[in-house]
């Protein structure tokens, strides 16, 4: 079964998380939110984190959402994403 497919963005406090020198951001959750700033896919994320299985940063993805540093949405059945709220 073909993975899910998702576009993620920062949310302010990842924004701010991303901004802050004394974060704690471990340096693999630093290069995703940099990734995803504005928009990027999953696979787009994948393709800026080759040095990392596609497991590892997808587990990455997770905890980075669960933390509330980055959200997202699914693509619809078309292949576009839907569009993203305004972060708040």
């Amino acid at each position: 079964m073909e993975r899910e497919r998702r576009r993620y963005r920062q949310t302010d406090s990842g924004r701010r998380a991303w901004e802050s020198r004394h974060s704690g951001l471990p340096p693999a959750y630093r290069r995703i939110l940099t990734l995803v700033q504005d928009s990027a896919c999953c696979d787009q994320v994948l393709d800026g984190m080759t040095d990392c299985s596609a497991r590892q940063v997808q587990g990455w993805l997770d905890e980075l959402e669960t933390l509330c540093f980055i959200e997202s949405l699914p693509f619809s059945s078309s292949g576009a994403s839907s569009e993203l709220p305004q972060a708040a």
